[in-house]
């Protein structure tokens, strides 16, 4: 493995340990020893590699897939853990982005993603703390008001089963008078991201799938008709080979692959356990809750009453603990009856971003497969995109996917990229921060 991408994994940092807790345990999978074959290498032990290798492996596909640490320890095993019945973008806005038959195949896919996952969890029995109770989305300020409406209406006229909540009704669901209208989403839901992708592996080898960790990827070669894939102490030959390795493609594929890729960092906290008698005010119905702001919003409750966060911080540098003053602010903003809050666990890790927020699906060589760029919607879209590459690699046609293979498209600034992301970033801070001074607490405040 190249130098870079080694430094790469390691700014990851360490695993949840909550998350670790709760989940059903690892399995000791086997690091890769000596030279192997198979039909198919799966590059990357995260809910794409793995929901790949476990749809190859159902169909008899003879089929390894190798992890270069553990199962979930990319962006999988850090996810803030919300399946959401949607990409980046509503329907409406992928119907303008895209011809009309791959926006149905986007909208309809995305319609049905928590379906998928659901489904995963009870049939292989996933211990992954599976709550689907909905998702909510807040208005922040009066003019994403007008934004939950329209968007309310267009995904109602389209049948879905979703609802826009007065002021009284997102005041009941969230437990806040910070916001006046929002709109819940009944077919999402949230789990234990890093429970289900150890509940995939596990499943992909019953399955029949071979798995190693501690096998880190470090070098790919022609090899007849086919490919040598390498590892510090073995190789697998194989007809194809699909990367499913997320923020860490750029660095292990090269700078072809990088510059279609912007890393950044992604932190959040879990608190402990609150008082029964504030907890039964906060987000009663279970629903995972996410606003309108530009940064980082998202808020649940766990099963077990502690309260979790995604939080800001430094975007491109590993930072121990990311804004937990920030957060912890923004909560008692919201929730004023949070009057203490104490931290007991907080991880951060890498999301793949991509400049349009939608994911990559590439055909990089003949027999070799590339997914990335799930922009922070990994849980649903990366289950979906596996089956997409394990179709691909068994020959499907392409019009089955869910989303086009592309060409890959180097951002022409990527050489800058840090400083203009960073600025953009800083101006959306601000914006977040004028809109909570302005529509603060009080409901009546919401009205300029």
């Amino acid at each position: 493995m190249p130098q870079s991408a080694e430094l790469f994994l390691e700014t990851a940092g360490p695993l949840s340990v909550y998350l670790s807790q709760r989940a059903e345990p690892a399995i000791a999978w086997p690091q890769l020893h000596g030279d192997t074959d198979a039909d198919v290498v799966v590059i990357g032990g995260g809910f794409t590699g793995l929901s790949c290798a476990l749809s190859l492996a159902e169909s008899g596909v003879r089929t390894v897939l190798l992890e270069a640490r553990e199962i979930g320890w990319g962006a999988s095993g850090r996810a803030w853990g919300q399946v959401a019945a949607a990409a980046k973008f509503m329907p409406a806005q992928i119907e303008k982005d895209f011809p009309p038959e791959i926006a149905a195949r986007i909208n309809r896919a995305a319609e049905t993603a928590p379906d998928v996952v659901f489904n995963l969890v009870k049939q292989h029995d996933i211990r992954c703390d599976a709550v689907r109770s909905g998702n909510l989305i807040a208005a922040h300020n009066p003019a994403k008001e007008q934004w939950v409406r329209t968007t309310a209406q267009d995904l109602q006229r389209r049948g879905y089963p979703v609802r826009l909540l007065d002021a009284a009704e997102t005041q009941q669901f969230t437990g806040s008078q910070r916001y006046r209208s929002a709109l819940l989403d009944e077919r999402g839901g949230a789990l234990n991201p890093l429970g289900y992708a150890r509940g995939l592996a596990r499943a992909a080898g019953q399955a029949g799938a071979e798995i190693y960790t501690q096998s880190p990827f470090t070098s790919l070669q022609k090899s007849g008709s086919g490919w040598r894939i390498t590892t510090p102490h073995g190789s697998v030959t194989a007809g194809q080979v699909v990367f499913a390795t997320g923020a860490f493609t750029g660095e292990l594929l090269g700078q072809h692959t990088q510059r279609e890729i912007i890393p950044v960092r992604a932190y959040q906290a879990v608190s402990q356990p609150l008082a029964p008698e504030i907890l039964s005010q906060l987000l009663p119905g279970g629903q995972p809750l996410n606003d309108t702001r530009r940064m980082f919003s998202g808020v649940r409750i766990w099963p077990d009453g502690r309260l979790h966060v995604g939080l800001d911080g430094p975007l491109f540098r590993h930072h121990a603990d990311g804004w937990l003053n920030g957060a912890t602010q923004r909560l008692q903003m919201m929730f004023p009856q949070l009057t203490t809050l104490n931290w007991e666990n907080h991880w951060a890790g890498w999301v793949d971003m991509t400049v349009d927020h939608y994911p990559r699906l590439h055909r990089l060589a003949p027999g070799v497969l590339a997914a990335y760029g799930f922009s922070g919607r990994g849980v649903a879209i990366g289950t979906l995109m596996g089956r997409d590459l394990a179709a691909l690699a068994r020959g499907e046609e392409e019009d089955r996917l869910v989303h086009p293979l592309t060409d890959v498209r180097p951002l022409w600034f990527h050489a800058v990229h840090r400083p203009l992301v960073s600025s953009l970033t800083a101006r959306y801070r601000l914006e977040d921060r004028l809109n909570d001074a302005r529509y603060g607490r009080e409901p009546s405040s919401l009205h300029p």
